[in-house]
């Protein structure tokens, strides 16, 4: 090694990372020169199109299941994001109410249960969803109203009708 090898600082595995040149890319981004040499810290970052429109939910598989589906040979982006936030919502909706009778019940997690209780216990939700079936959602509590005792029986002859318990 010579001296000048000898005195210059030596390099960290991530500096040399970042000194590295990447060549330019020869896509439509325009602002960066083809000739010059770009650093992959100057990279722009991949904005995804769930990003983008402000959704957690992936608008790239829903507009794949769109396709696959056999709903439509192509579709805009738009009726994908579209799609994908009416999902979003409803799916938010419904996981709120749940955890509110899971909260109810002194539950620190969302069962089945739960979700039942709020869809059938939501006016749009139970219409909306009407025909699901929730395993392990059990069934609304109900009594009959032919089921429970009569009111007016106990008031008229409350002395005579009834008996001694006493024995």
């Amino acid at each position: 090694m010579s001296q000048a090898d000898e005195d210059a600082p030596s390099m960290d595995a991530e500096d040399q990372e970042e000194e590295e040149e990447v060549p330019a890319s020869r896509g439509k981004d325009k602002s960066m020169p083809k000739d010059k040499p770009v650093k992959k810290t100057d990279r722009k970052k991949n904005v995804t199109s769930s990003s983008r429109s402000g959704l957690c939910f992936p608008v790239p598989r829903f507009r794949r299941a769109i396709k696959e589906g056999g709903y439509a040979k192509r579709s805009q982006m738009g009726a994908a994001i579209y799609l994908t936030a009416v999902i979003e919502y409803i799916t938010a909706e419904i996981l709120e109410l749940a955890g509110n009778a899971a909260k109810e019940h002194k539950k620190a997690r969302i069962l089945p249960r739960h979700i039942q209780l709020a869809i059938r216990n939501d006016e749009e939700l139970n219409k909306y969803m009407s025909n699901v079936t929730i395993q392990g959602g059990g069934v609304i509590p109900n009594i009959h109203h032919v089921l429970m005792p009569k009111k007016d029986a106990g008031k008229a002859g409350a002395a005579s009708a009834s008996f001694s318990q006493e024995y």
